[in-house]
């Protein structure tokens, strides 16, 4: 077979296949080395958090729960308390007037301002209070015993 002998075809198809050998052990000492180190960081880390726990303030879950509830009786305040308060406050409303033909506007947009009875929350306060319950109920569900 193209003038090489037999002997040297088989030498170098095991050359081949013991350098492929080499490199497949090589590579699962590596991933051995690998997670011997991983297990060491997650051992590391495991010691810090007892570390914390064991550090941490007996009254911090008592401070947790009240920053909690405060949130969820303020923003339920608001929301129940705020009619019956009847306190006003001035929106600002755009309102628009007159006709479009073709290509010709005839409209005319003005500020007016609305009064409104209650209190008027920001758009960002459900999501707020949501996510205050959300993640309060979500570390406690996480929470070994």
């Amino acid at each position: 077979m193209f003038g090489i002998p037999l002997e040297a075809l088989t030498m170098i198809g095991s050359t081949v296949l013991g350098g492929v050998m080499k490199a497949w052990d090589q590579a699962q000492q590596d991933k051995h080395e690998q997670f011997k180190m991983m297990m060491q960081r997650n051992e590391q880390i495991e010691e810090g958090v007892q570390n914390a726990r064991q550090m941490q303030n007996p009254n911090a879950a008592w401070i947790r729960r009240f920053i909690v509830v405060s949130a969820m009786l303020g923003g339920l305040g608001i929301v129940f308390l705020a009619p019956i308060l009847e306190h006003s406050t001035f929106v600002p409303v755009e309102v628009t007037s007159g006709f479009k033909f073709l290509f010709l506007d005839f409209t005319n947009t003005i500020t007016e301002y609305k009064e409104l009875y209650g209190f008027v929350t920001p758009d960002w306060l459900p999501f707020a209070i949501t996510n205050i319950i959300g993640f309060y109920f979500g570390s406690a569900a996480m929470q070994r015993k």
